[in-house]
C-alpha cells in the first residue's frame, strides 16, 4: 500500500518536469543574488521610459553658465595691449552674460523609467517597482498624471 502511495507524487513530479514548467521563472526564486539582480535589471531594462523637457532653475542655469563661462581676470602687467586684450575678453563675457539673461524659460531633458529594481539584503531579494501611467504610456507631466511607482514584483535568491 506504501508503495502505491509513493508512486503518485512521483508521477506528478515527473509529469511537471516533463511539462517544461520552470519553478525559478513562475516563483521569482533565483539560484544566486547576481541572477535575481540580472533577471530584475532585465525585467526593467523591458519597461517604457518617458524623454520630457522642463524648465530649468534659474538659480541652477546661472551656476552652469558661471562654470562654463569664467569671468575673465585682468594681467597686472598693466601694458596698454594687455589692457586692450583684457577689455576685449572682458565685452566678449559680457555679450555672454547679456545672452544668458535675455534667455526665456531654460529647459532640459529629463528621462523616467517605468520600472526600477530596489535591493532588500534582509530579505534576500530585489524588489520591483512600477509606475503604471509610463507603462501604459499615459503619463504626463500634470498633477494627477504622474502615477506612483508601487511594489509588483520579486526577485527572490
Amino acid at each position: 500500500m506504501a508503495m502505491r502511495f509513493l508512486k503518485i507524487p512521483t508521477l506528478a513530479f515527473l509529469m511537471v518536469g516533463l511539462s517544461g514548467f520552470d519553478f525559478d521563472k513562475d516563483t521569482g526564486l533565483f539560484t544566486s543574488k547576481a541572477e535575481a539582480f540580472e533577471e530584475c535589471e532585465d525585467w526593467k531594462d523591458s519597461g517604457n521610459v518617458v524623454v520630457y523637457a522642463t524648465n530649468i532653475n534659474i538659480a541652477e542655469e546661472a551656476s552652469r553658465f558661471g562654470l562654463e563661462n569664467l569671468a575673465p581676470t585682468s594681467n597686472s602687467s598693466g601694458s596698454t595691449i594687455d589692457q586692450l586684450k583684457y577689455a576685449d575678453r572682458l565685452y566678449k563675457w559680457n555679450q555672454l552674460v547679456e545672452n544668458f539673461l535675455v534667455k526665456q524659460h531654460p529647459t532640459k531633458a529629463m528621462k523616467i523609467y517605468s520600472r526600477m529594481c530596489e535591493y532588500e539584503p534582509k530579505e534576500k531579494l530585489f524588489v520591483g517597482y512600477e509606475n503604471k501611467k509610463i507603462q501604459d504610456g499615459v503619463w504626463k507631466d500634470e498633477d494627477g498624471m504622474r502615477g506612483r511607482m508601487v511594489k509588483v514584483k520579486y526577485f527572490r535568491y
